[in-house]
């Protein structure tokens, strides 16, 4: 049982089981991010966000990526191209934003992809889609939760919710744009680019860390 393909995140020309097991699989992923986001959240976990932690996790991120893909590459030449997304994989999966979320300056989107690459889905754009399918979910999760928060601290009124209203919608139209483009990019290219990016813009930041002291 493959699943859903690499070409058919939703499930909408695989069988009922197929599409059942993926949303399930999806479902998992995201009780596992959300038990944990409010693991994190009760017991206070929260690193420092000044410049060089996250600048540092810009760096090694990068630096994994690089690593990442290649041991992936390797796993895959093992195990052949491989789209499915297991229990395993899920699982992982929603412990990877969770990580993600205590360290400013890890990327959720990489650190869920390579979690994905090397534990089985060998097909970068299975992973990937998995791992942004995850992260709807995930991120309405995270903004009613602060919104909530809002609301019992009876601050909701002087919130400038036109403001918040336009700013959601235009994340969530250039985050379909950003994710479009990115599945037809990883078909033929390396997530290279990307990790030169962490690690260039990383250095930078360290690099001013001086100035903005």
């Amino acid at each position: 049982d493959q699943g859903a393909g690499p070409d058919d995140p939703l499930g909408v020309t695989a069988t009922p089981a197929q599409s059942r097991d993926y949303a399930f699989k999806l479902l998992v992923a995201f009780a596992v991010t959300a038990a944990g986001g409010l693991l994190v959240k009760k017991l206070g976990w929260e690193l420092d966000d000044a410049v060089a932690p996250i600048a540092w996790a810009l760096i090694i991120g990068g630096f994994w990526m690089i690593a990442a893909e290649h041991f992936a590459a390797k796993r895959a030449q093992v195990l052949g191209e491989r789209s499915t997304i297991t229990w395993t994989v899920a699982i992982l999966v929603g412990i990877a934003q969770v990580v993600a979320g205590v360290f400013p300056g890890t990327s959720r989107s990489g650190a869920t992809i390579f979690v994905a690459l090397l534990a089985g889905t060998t097909n970068r754009a299975a992973a990937t889609e998995f791992a942004f399918l995850v992260g709807i979910p995930t991120m309405f999760a995270a903004t009613a939760y602060e919104l909530l928060d809002v609301v019992q601290a009876g601050t909701a009124a002087d919130e400038d919710w036109a403001a918040f209203t336009v700013a959601f919608v235009a994340s969530a139209v250039t985050a379909f744009i950003a994710v479009k483009w990115l599945l037809g990019y990883i078909q033929t290219h390396r997530f290279t680019a990307f990790a030169i990016y962490r690690i260039v813009l990383g250095a930078l930041l360290l690099l001013l860390v001086p100035a903005a002291a």
